[in-house]
């Protein structure tokens, strides 16, 4: 048995350019191969050639959402929770969120896919800065872990879904966010040493 012709890579990185802002734009119901297909400037069945049908192409949507998230695992608490939800709500995937939520309230197993490829890594991500917080003493124990990232994170998404207006989500600054949140939950020790 030979083996077929090689994949061709720009194809694949058309695809990734195009696929998650058209799924941004269009939604679970407007979404179309054709359209997607036209976008990248490629036939449907190279398309098919990668992907078994719409749902594989949602997943791997999905899947490539979180691709640029930061490693702020070298940097200091404050500033590794603000480089986190600053890239939370730069991403191209937040909008997701506003263009998604209701539809996929409607698909269930949609809407377990979506939360278990793009909602679970950025909350493990989150979670395991705050985490790292609490065994450094900076984070007092007893504090709620689930509290604290949904206090952190719901900001940042909030901006995330409005950015393309003049919602007050965008004049609110993670780096206040942040302050805020830690003025809460700093351990005595680190609020005496100002940590």
């Amino acid at each position: 048995m030979t083996p077929g012709r090689p994949r061709d890579p720009r194809i694949d990185a058309a695809l990734q350019q195009h696929l998650v802002p058209m799924l941004v734009q269009c939604g679970p119901d407007g979404f179309s191969v054709d359209d997607l297909a036209s976008r990248c400037g490629v036939s449907k069945a190279a398309i098919y050639r990668r992907y078994r049908g719409r749902e594989e192409l949602i997943a791997a949507g999905f899947a490539a959402v979180n691709e640029t998230m930061p490693d702020v695992s070298d940097l200091p608490l404050r500033e590794a929770l603000i480089a986190h939800l600053e890239w939370v709500k730069g991403a191209v995937g937040s909008a997701l969120t506003a263009s998604w939520l209701v539809a996929i309230q409607q698909r269930p197993q949609l809407y377990s896919q979506y939360m278990a490829t793009v909602v679970a890594p950025r909350r493990e991500a989150l979670a395991r800065i705050v985490r790292r917080g609490q065994q450094q003493g900076q984070i007092a124990e007893a504090a709620d872990l689930d509290v604290i990232l949904t206090c952190l994170s719901a900001p940042a998404v909030l901006a995330g879904m409005h950015r393309a207006g003049p919602h007050p989500a965008q004049r609110v600054s993670v780096a206040d966010v942040v302050d805020t949140v830690l003025a809460g939950i700093l351990s005595p020790a680190a609020r005496a040493t100002g940590s």
